[in-house]
This record gives C-alpha cells, sequence and structure tokens, in this order.
C-alpha cells in the first residue's frame, strides 16, 4: 500500500492545486473572473459525462494502472500546454485535462480492495488510510499552489502540477495490481449500462450516492461565498486558504476520530449522519463575529465532514461486485465533480449577480444539507423496506 499511497498522493496533489494554479495565471495574464471561471468549468465539467465511460474502460483493461499512468501524463501534457497558450485559449487544454479527471479519485481507489487482497492488508484501514490521503491532498493543493503563486509565479506553480503529474506517472506504473481475469467482456457501452443500473438500483448504494453528491453539489455554494463572507467579518479573501485548510484539518481528526468503529456501522448511514450533521454545524457559521471564531466552527464542520468520505467509499467497496467497482468509483466521482461545479457557479450568481449577503447563502447550503440526508435515506429504502397498503 505504500507505493499507492505516495503514487496517488502525488496525483492527487497536482490536482488540487489545479483549481488556484488556474485562477492565479488567469489572473496574472488578464485579469478576467469571467475567463478564470470558464477555465475552471472546462476542467471539472467534462468529468459528468466522462467518469462512467472511464470506469468501464478500467474494468475492461487486463492493466489498469497504465490508464491511470496516461492520466497523469495527460495533466502533464496540459499543463505545459497552459503555459504556451494564449490566454483565451486556455479553456481547451483545461478541458482536455478535466476529461480524465475521474481517475484521479474514483480510479485510484477502484484499486484499493484489490492492493489491499493482494498484500493482505485490512480493507477497512487501506480504506481510511485513502481517505485520509483525500484530506491531506487538499490541505496540501492548494496551499502550495498559493504559496507557489506568490512568491514565484503563477507559471511555477502550473509547471510544478506538471512536475508532480510526471513524478506521479512513474510510481504509479511501478505498481504491481493483480490483473483483471481474461474472461470474456461485454461491449463497452453494455458495460456502462451494467454500472449505471448497479449503481441506480442497488438501495444503499443509491441512497449513500443521492445523499454524497447532493451535500457535495450544495458545498460548491459555500465555495465561492466563503470569500465575500470573510469580507464582510473584515478578515480579507485572502483569509478563504486559511478556513479551508482548517476545514480539512477537521476532515482529518474526525476520520482518526471513528476510522476504528467505521467497519461496524452500516456506511450508508454514516453518510446521512454525517451529512446531517455538517448542515447543522453551518447554521452556526452566521453567529460567528469574526475571523477567529469563523474558524472554530470550520473545525467543528470539518469534524462533522470528515467521515463522509470513507464511508461513501465504504459503501462502494461493500455493494459493489469486483468487475463494476471501478465504473461505480469514477461515476461517483464525477457527479461529486458535476454537482459542486453547479453549485459553484450558483454561489458566485446568488452574491454577485441577484445580491444575496453572504451569510443568506450559508443557510441555504445547511437547509440543503439537512435535506440531502432524509433525501438519501429515502432513496436507500427497498421496496419491502415500504409499508405495504391495505
Amino acid at each position: 500500500m505504500t507505493r499507492y499511497l505516495l503514487s496517488a498522493g502525488l496525483a492527487r496533489l497536482a490536482d488540487e492545486m489545479v483549481g488556484v494554479a488556474v485562477l492565479l495565471l488567469v489572473a496574472s495574464r488578464t485579469g478576467s473572473e469571467l475567463l478564470s471561471g470558464l477555465v475552471v468549468a472546462a476542467y471539472t465539467v467534462p468529468s459528468v459525462v466522462s467518469g462512467p465511460l472511464l470506469g468501464a474502460w478500467l474494468d475492461r483493461a487486463r492493466r489498469p494502472v497504465l490508464l491511470l499512468v496516461g492520466n497523469q501524463v495527460v495533466l502533464a501534457a496540459m499543463a505545459l500546454a497552459m503555459l504556451a497558450a494564449p490566454a483565451a485559449l486556455l479553456p481547451a487544454p483545461a478541458f482536455v485535462a478535466g476529461v480524465t479527471l475521474p481517475m484521479t479519485s474514483g480510479g485510484f481507489t477502484s484499486l484499493v480492495p484489490r492492493l489491499a487482497a493482494a498484500g493482505r492488508v485490512d480493507l477497512n484501514r487501506a480504506t481510511s488510510q485513502d481517505a485520509l490521503l483525500f484530506n491531506a491532498a487538499a490541505i496540501g493543493g492548494p496551499a502550495l499552489a498559493g504559496v507557489l503563486g506568490a512568491t514565484a509565479s503563477p507559471a511555477t506553480a502550473v509547471a510544478v502540477i506538471g512536475a508532480l503529474s510526471l513524478v506521479g506517472a512513474l510510481c504509479t506504473a511501478a505498481l504491481r495490481v493483480p490483473p483483471h481475469p481474461a474472461d470474456a467482456h461485454p461491449s463497452l457501452w453494455t458495460a456502462v449500462r451494467r454500472g449505471l443500473r448497479h449503481l441506480a438500483v442497488t438501495p444503499p448504494l443509491r441512497g449513500a450516492t443521492t445523499a454524497s453528491v447532493l451535500g457535495y453539489g450544495a458545498s460548491g455554494l459555500v465555495f465561492t461565498t466563503l470569500p465575500f463572507h470573510l469580507e464582510d467579518l473584515g478578515a480579507g479573501r485572502d483569509a478563504t486558504g486559511i478556513a479551508w485548510a482548517v476545514l480539512e484539518v477537521g476532515c482529518v481528526v474526525g476520520v482518526l476520530a471513528v476510522r476504528r468503529r467505521l467497519p461496524g456501522w452500516r456506511p450508508e448511514r454514516v453518510v446521512f449522519t454525517t451529512v446531517a450533521l455538517y448542515g447543522v454545524t453551518l447554521l452556526l457559521w452566521p453567529l460567528a463575529g469574526g475571523f477567529t471564531a469563523l474558524l472554530g466552527v470550520v473545525l467543528l464542520s470539518g469534524l462533522a465532514q470528515g467521515p463522509t468520505l470513507p464511508a461513501t467509499i465504504t459503501a462502494r467497496q461493500r455493494y459493489t461486485p469486483g468487475p463494476l467497482l471501478g465504473q461505480v468509483s469514477t461515476t461517483g466521482a464525477s457527479l461529486k465533480i458535476g454537482a459542486f461545479s453547479l453549485g459553484a457557479a450558483a454561489g458566485g450568481t446568488l452574491v454577485e449577480v441577484w445580491g444575496w449577503a453572504p451569510v443568506s447563502v450559508i443557510l441555504l447550503v445547511a437547509g440543503c444539507e439537512l435535506v440531502a440526508a432524509p433525501l438519501g435515506a429515502i432513496a436507500a429504502r427497498s421496496p419491502r423496506d415500504r409499508p405495504a397498503t391495505p
């Protein structure tokens, strides 16, 4: 698992740097907020369509590691293309890199059960380590991009993304993953339909996916609203990175606090509970009268949200057969990325165009989280769970 954690860690660190590095690059060249939004959207939106296809391909591949290597090479090449391309053409390389984006999260995660079995490692422990890796990258990626952009240049930050991706590709190529059996496979489109159908008709998996995707989409609203809220508190928009780092630190602590008990709980119920608790903590954000107090409740939100990710990964592993795990993982990742992008766009629109107060948007997000949890629980009910009509 050590090689896996290194490979996946480098890939996710590079991926988490993209959002901040690209925004800084566009700002330094044009200062256009519209172009910045287009580049970020070009990087995230394609994954909504590509996730199921890439996952089906990953499940069929005899050597899935090569596909993950290819993903890292594509990101490295597109980072170099961004450095050379005129500002108006930056959305094009971002779009190409975004097509393979689900491989960075769902693709690597789908390998964990096979690597754990081959290395005789406890799957629950490996899953929690994988989730902690996500949180660590979410802390380190934006921070590294911001530091490089401020101390060197945005172009340097983008170049480092390319370098990390190439090193990650070399580390990934060294992974020894047991190959898929050489059985006959259905066509790619048939495999896609089977995977999507499994995701839709498996109640606990459907419920966990519903709650996590809706909750993650609502979190996108916070992503674009938080800078305005910090400005209202007198902290300035530059403090946004600090607030997000505190949130992710809370997530790490939350995972560590419950990691030993998670295997004994039904993962979909953990998702419903943590999504609801996250919504409750968001209700406290408007009560914080200063930046320091806000960081305290942000940390609390991270503690509540932390177990959501390992529980979601566990739900995919527990309720999905091996031949479909890659597709279900990448599809789930693409749905969350797409929902987050839509939420981020909606947050900016509500504040800048419609004139909503940031506090109002945060309360809206809290309500969405509190609705997402019961909707997921309803989606997780199977027909036999429903009372018979007289």
